[in-house]
């Protein structure tokens, strides 16, 4: 399935999420804030960043899993032993194998693999858990707010929508940085 554009762009949004986790954490440990004495601490803002995203991401790939992958998660053999088995093993060969020269032994890996992750009780209470550490969602998004108006980027951010508006009324821009349409006009074509 995975020729697929749907499937393609959903392992794109998994990737995304990855890269959004990646470079959060890289961003916490590069770019810390001063602590106590000579020490530093993650910005509080990286952090509650990533406080926030977890809980949304686990249940998002956790739902491009169940959709994509489908009932491949619930058409495996029991256990190894049926592997073992000289009457079976022919049939998982021929029928549970993946595509691409992928054998049905390491197609059943990689989806005992995911089953574990997502459909076990480990994945259930798993999700839960990505959910609820950080705390009661609707907390974990005001603290982002409560955070930033402590800090003052609340203001900042205020001030920068404030400064672009008072660069521009009825006739146009009123700095001289911007261009706008009268001041090319001498690209249109006669």
């Amino acid at each position: 399935a995975g020729g697929f554009r749907g499937v393609q762009t959903r392992v794109g949004e998994v990737i995304g999420w990855r890269n959004l986790f990646w470079s959060l954490t890289e961003s916490m440990a590069r770019d810390p804030e001063p602590w106590i004495g000579d020490t530093v601490i993650p910005k509080l803002e990286y952090g509650l960043t990533y406080r926030m995203f977890a809980m949304q991401g686990y249940p998002r790939i956790k739902e491009i899993i169940e959709q994509d992958v489908a009932s491949g998660l619930i058409y495996l053999p029991s256990s190894a032993a049926d592997f073992k088995n000289p009457e079976v093993r022919p049939y998982l060969d021929k029928y549970v194998r993946g595509s691409d020269g992928i054998t049905a032994v390491d197609r059943v890996k990689v989806m005992k693999a995911l089953w574990d992750s997502i459909g076990s009780e480990f994945g259930g209470r798993h999700e839960l858990y990505e959910r609820n550490y950080a705390g009661n969602h609707e907390n974990v998004k005001a603290e982002l707010l409560f955070a930033a108006e402590g800090r003052g980027d609340v203001s900042a951010m205020k001030g920068l929508a404030e400064q672009f508006m008072s660069e521009y009324d009825l006739d146009g821009w009123t700095v001289p940085d911007l261009v706008g349409n009268d001041d090319v006009s001498h690209f249109r074509r006669a």
